[in-house]
Order: structure tokens, then sequence, then C-alpha cells
């Protein structure tokens, strides 16, 4: 098993249930914040199969998903795209750089981005084995905090999701609110154990949840009424 494998257990939270979780964050465990929040924002993408969706709602073992990411409030300008990896219940990510600024991201139209992002993977040899279009655009307020053996707990606020098509520009989106949070841990299989302990107080049952497919599905039936451009 590739060490880079890790166990992410999420919660959804509605505002009581976040009050909850932040009550049982500051009192039963030993998180601190790690650093300052920051905005996430995701462009996912997906084939003409919407294998991503499909491998996730029929609960394949081993599937990946796809997406550009980027942070408005840090100082890195460069974007990356990612491969988020499951296999089972354990999830690792493959990174590789896109070179765009997100300064630059506005100008172009979402056909562009992703032409950028192909080529880009492409000089890493990374190539899909089906044409992967976007097809979401997901963003976030996160909170990041840290136990002091490493576990990490993530809390994701004013999550907000719009459609993207080739032809149109980030610029134009027409951003949807998602009603609940999301609070998110993450730590290594030898801990296991360790923190099945420490959820116990929070009283709140863990549940599969993915932004991609939550989102996707939130306003469309079919997943396939999103393929036109």
């Amino acid at each position: 098993m590739n060490s880079d494998y890790r166990y992410e257990i999420k919660f959804v939270l509605n505002s009581v249930k976040l009050s909850d979780a932040m009550e049982w964050l500051y009192t039963s465990t030993t998180a601190k914040m790690a650093y300052e929040n920051r905005i996430v924002n995701s462009i996912y993408f997906d084939d003409i199969g919407f294998s991503s969706v499909r491998d996730n709602l029929t609960g394949i073992s081993q599937r990946s998903k796809f997406r550009l990411r980027w942070y408005e409030n840090e100082n890195k300008e460069c974007l990356a795209f990612e491969a988020k990896i499951k296999n089972g219940r354990l999830s690792r990510k493959e990174i590789y750089p896109i070179n765009l600024s997100k300064d630059n991201l506005m100008d172009l139209s979402v056909g562009d981005i992703a032409s950028k992002c192909i080529k880009d993977l492409e000089m890493n040899n990374v190539i899909f084995d089906d044409y992967m279009a976007p097809t979401l655009k997901v963003s976030y307020e996160r909170e990041y905090y840290e136990t002091y053996n490493g576990i990490r707990i993530t809390i994701d606020q004013h999550i907000n999701f719009s459609d993207v098509y080739s032809h149109s520009m980030l610029a134009e989106e027409k951003p949807i609110h998602y009603p609940y949070n999301v609070m998110e841990l993450k730590f290594s299989p030898s801990m296991k154990k360790e923190v099945s302990k420490l959820i116990q107080p929070l009283h709140i049952t863990p549940t599969r949840h993915s932004k991609y497919l939550v989102c996707l599905l939130y306003t469309s039936p079919s997943p396939r009424d999103r393929t036109r451009s």
C-alpha cells in the first residue's frame, strides 16, 4: 500500500451541528489552527460518461476524480491539477503544476483553461484514456486545524457551486449556495483506532460525501445534461 494513502472521515453539518462540532474541536481534542483560512476553488473534470460520478454512486472501491485547484488568498500563483485516488476507504492525491496564474483565469474561457491543463498534463506524461472536460466549479472557505499527533481537521463553509461550459468565462458564473458545511478528519491508517476513540464524544455520524457529486446533482437529476457546450 502506498504510504501516501490516508483515511478521510467526513461529517455533513447544518448550523446546529457545526456549533456542536466546534465545541468538540475545542474541548475534546488538542487541535490548534494550523494556518489562516483559505478560499479554495476547484474546477472538476470528467469524461462524457461521467465515470467519476458513476463509480462513486456504485461504490467502486478503486476510483479517481480530477480537478484544477487554486487558492484565492495565497501567495502561490501557479495552479495545480489534482487526481484524487480512492482505494477502498483510503485516499491519496497526485498533484501536477499547471502553468497558469490566478490573474489570467478571468481572461480565458473555460475551454481554453481545459486545453491548457491537458497540454501541461501531457508534458508530465499524464494522458487520459477518454476525453476529459470541465463539468463544475466549487468554491468554499476552509479552516485548518491539526492535533499534536498530526490528525488534520478541516471545516468547509460558505460552499458555492456553478456550471461551467467551454464557451463561458469564469466571471460569468452564477453561483448557487450549498446549505451545509463539511468537516473532515484526515489521518494515517495507523491512527484508525485513536481517531475512532477521539470522535466518540462528537455524537455526529460520519457519512460519505463528495462536493463534486452532491453539487453536480443538486440542480440536475442527470449529470449528462451538463455535457452541453
